[in-house]
């Protein structure tokens, strides 16, 4: 029950939040399995992007973002702000209105209507830290409950290509994972008396011994009854802006591991694609790469050069993980085609309990215009979660309330039932047969591929 209840983070149990660990277990013993798009997640992206264009929107790919367009007050708003004795508060008073975001080409993008709206899908810390301008932040303050959030360490992806069919190469469409975390549970011994003291489960498994720089820490080794030892910290530092310390570090056999495969999970990838396979493997970003600070909220910065993939650090980790990817799977030895790691790549709010407590942990923001979307409202990190988080999204910035939801059922999905017809993978439209998807496929079994619509 451990192990099921965190999979996607290295999050030892008593770190998590009881909403997270209680839902990923009502999904996993679920007998409604768990739906994967036909023609995978990109199939969903070609779809959308079709009904933007069609009504008129565009979409802009493969741009770098510089910070949001946000209006300044009028001076009857800010005069009447300093008079009420607020411009000591940035919680209270009114906010600038979100307008577009600019790019780092300096090319501003704006919505067009007055009523316009921006959805930011990158998460809560990316949105009011990198994109939401200084001063700004600094006038006007962030969302409640913000700096008690933390930010997941990054992570790691290595996408390998396969040659070989998913029959051929024995693969399944069930991810694999590694959780060191929720493994074992740490007890100790009185060394003297033989009395067993019973402990956390995963509590050092992680490598969660945090030291702050400049910070002197006294430690003791105490001795677990499975034989491991452990360092406990004598004093805890405070929670200062200073750099964290954290002896990270990917362990052949022993660090946190997902493996999965995403050709297995589409029942349309052999007919797009032939005898060929893919493999994804994710770990967490070591500290050669990512750097940990304790400030309000924890996050993480990036190591410049982090990403480039002739770096000697990058190299050794690649070694690293395809040696535990080949000992678990050792069918795949000679049939890898190619191989190439991506990161590190953000991966949101870590799944404690103050990410669900807070009260700005929702897609209303307290700056007219804006909204969030993402994973980071919801209680997974996958992408079926940034979906429910869009949605969400989506439903907030057309207006509807909490008594809309609840007691009228009325939301976008609700008043779209009433316009569209429920699709189908293959139908027939003035005499000619159109596959009704996002991206188009020659064959497939309409049997097994109806359920995973």
């Amino acid at each position: 029950m451990a192990a099921i209840g965190m999979m996607n983070e290295n999050l030892c149990p008593d770190k998590t939040s009881m909403a997270a660990h209680v839902t990923n277990i009502c999904a996993m013993t679920s007998e409604e399995g768990v739906a994967y798009p036909v023609g995978g997640p990109r199939a969903i992206c070609h779809a959308l992007t079709s009904v933007i264009e069609q009504c008129g929107g565009r979409v802009v790919a493969g741009v770098s973002l510089q910070e949001l367009l946000l209006e300044k007050l009028d001076e009857k708003k800010e005069t009447k702000k300093k008079t009420n004795g607020e411009e000591n508060d940035p919680l209270k008073g009114p906010k600038p209105k979100c307008k577009g975001i600019r790019l780092q080409n300096g090319m501003d993008i704006k919505v067009s209507k007055d009523d316009g709206s921006v959805i930011s899908m990158l998460g809560f810390i990316p949105t009011f830290l990198n994109l939401l301008p200084a001063d700004t932040r600094a006038a006007h303050g962030v969302p409640p409950g913000l700096p008690a959030i933390s930010e997941r360490r990054p992570l790691m992806k290595i996408m390998v290509g396969l040659k070989g069919s998913n029959a051929d190469l024995n693969l399944t469409g069930a991810d694999w994972y590694r959780l060191p975390n929720a493994s074992l549970p740490y007890d100790e011994m009185d060394q003297a008396t033989g009395q067993i003291r019973f402990g956390a489960i995963g509590v050092d498994a992680g490598g969660d011994d945090l030291t702050t720089d400049g910070e002197a820490t006294g430690e003791t080794e105490t001795t677990s009854v499975g034989g491991r030892r452990g360092k406990q910290n004598k004093t805890a530092t405070p929670a200062t802006a200073k750099k964290i310390t954290r002896r990270c570090k990917f362990q052949t056999g022993e660090s946190w591991m997902k493996v999965s495969f995403p050709s297995a999970k589409d029942p349309s990838w052999h007919d797009r694609y032939g005898p060929i396979s893919t493999c994804v493997v994710t770990v967490e970003a070591c500290d050669d790469f990512v750097r940990a600070f304790d400030t309000k909220p924890q996050i993480y910065s990036i190591l410049k050069g982090a990403g480039n993939s002739t770096s000697g650090e990058m190299g050794r980790l690649m070694d690293r993980v395809m040696k535990d990817l080949l000992q678990t799977f050792p069918q795949l030895e000679d049939n890898i085609i190619c191989t190439q790691m991506y990161g590190p790549v953000r991966s949101g709010l870590t799944h404690c309990p103050a990410r669900f407590a807070i009260k700005g942990n929702r897609p209303e923001t307290s700056y007219p215009g804006l909204f969030v979307g993402g994973a980071d409202l919801t209680v997974g990190d996958s992408f079926s979660a940034s979906i429910v988080g869009g949605w969400m999204a989506a439903n907030a910035a057309m207006g509807y309330s909490m008594i809309d939801h609840v007691y009228l059922k009325k939301n976008l999905t609700s008043d779209l039932e009433q316009f569209m017809e429920e699709p189908s993978l293959v139908t027939e439209r003035d005499g000619v047969v159109v596959e009704d998807v996002g991206v188009p496929f020659k064959e497939v079994n309409i049997d097994v591929a109806l359920p995973n619509c």
